[in-house]
């Protein structure tokens, strides 16, 4: 790919409705770009802070059109923007990031096929079409295993997790949407994720490892230093490195890791774009991932992450608010981040809080005293 530089005054858009889009525009305005937003909420944070916004749904073509052709190029903020809408986009403006890791990471088979191409550990699975499919896949899947879609965006409420042969049942209901794939659930130990950028010419960079606590398929906690054992990550660093290789993408990406209390590692997930869980790099290295997105996207020599203190991202709800607001005036430590999301659901994620320290337990503690969080999961304990 040629490398095609964006300068200051020229114009970026950004195009998405999850928290990062707005963290995108903010980002790519201090870089001294002028920033469009598309989306259907005029009333969105990303919409807001641009310097001009296009009102539009992904199926409105004419405006998706004159949004692409008011562009120099065009990002999106996460890994569940359309494919047909970039794939659209793309014929009138440079993408970046492209469509092919993002189509390849939305649907579960292609995902898994990528993974085996690479030769890397993923969890046992396999292709569901009907109920009989699941009875005949149990026996080398085990229990207890978890039923999903193949296409990620209809993942919610329409997953089943079965640990024994009388929750097979629950299933036929489900398998009516479409292909499913029945994974096993790795009983693991620690959960790393790393953040990898690589430039318009295949150059890599890579952020320090960082360790997380998920609920769910949703990021909780973050943290760095992350407590790693050294063949462990060279392990990580190996494997994403060869992801990077063999993608046709431009910015930054995740790739996300199970490590079992035998040691063995097993890849997760990949996500092509920022992720929430690099928002720790905000408060704790020399560069942020959004920065690093946008210098790769725009033709920048990438930077080289250098850690700057121990620090802890954690994640908070609608419902937890108001004992986040306690905290507010008593932790000189506490880093606040609000999404400004609008229709807010007690579960929903609100924002983030960062914390530095001199260690990520000491982090932690001072977290876990709060009690707000105490309904997670324990972190795992640190050295």
């Amino acid at each position: 790919m040629t490398n095609t530089v964006l300068y200051p005054g020229d114009t970026i858009g950004v195009i998405g409705d999850s928290a990062n889009a707005a963290m995108l525009v903010t980002t790519a305005r201090k870089m001294g770009l002028r920033v469009g937003a598309y989306g259907a909420d005029e009333t969105s944070e990303a919409l807001q802070l641009a310097d001009f916004k296009a009102v539009g749904t992904t199926k409105d073509q004419d405006k998706l059109q004159h949004f692409a052709e008011s562009c120099a190029a065009i990002v999106y903020d996460s890994d569940r923007v359309s494919t047909n809408v970039i794939k659209f986009l793309a014929q009138y403006t440079r993408i970046p990031q492209g469509s092919d890791m993002l189509e390849m990471m939305q649907d579960r088979l292609l995902e898994r096929a990528f993974f085996e191409q690479l030769n890397v550990n993923i969890a046992p699975y396999a292709t569901i079409i009907n109920l009989d499919d699941v009875y005949q896949s149990i026996n080398s899947i085990g229990y207890p295993c978890v039923l999903k879609p193949i296409q990620k965006e209809w993942s919610r409420g329409r997953e089943l997790v079965i640990k024994t042969q009388t929750d097979i049942a629950k299933a036929a209901g489900l398998l009516d949407w479409g292909t499913y794939i029945l994974e096993s659930q790795i009983a693991y130990d620690r959960e790393y994720s790393i953040m990898v950028a690589r430039d318009q010419a295949g150059n890599q960079q890579a952020f320090p490892i960082t360790e997380v606590q998920s609920d769910g398929d949703r990021t909780s906690k973050t943290w760095m230093p992350a407590q790693v054992d050294q063949a462990v990550a060279s392990e990580i660093h190996r494997i994403a490195g060869e992801v990077a290789k063999n993608v046709n993408y431009v910015g930054v990406f995740e790739v996300s890791f199970y490590l079992t209390n035998s040691g063995a590692i097993y890849v997760k997930k990949i996500v092509p774009a920022p992720s929430d869980a690099g928002y720790v790099f905000e408060v704790s290295a020399t560069v942020n991932e959004f920065s690093q997105h946008l210098r790769a996207i725009a033709g920048l020599p990438l930077a080289e992450p250098q850690v700057l203190t121990p620090a802890v991202t954690v994640a908070f709800t609608a419902a937890q608010l108001s004992a986040v607001r306690t905290q507010w005036q008593l932790k000189p430590n506490w880093h606040f981040t609000f999404y400004h999301l609008r229709h807010q659901e007690d579960d929903d994620v609100m924002g983030h809080i960062a914390v530095q320290g001199s260690a990520v337990k000491l982090i932690l503690d001072q977290l876990d005293d709060t009690g707000i969080w105490s309904a997670a999961n324990d972190a795992p304990t640190q050295a």
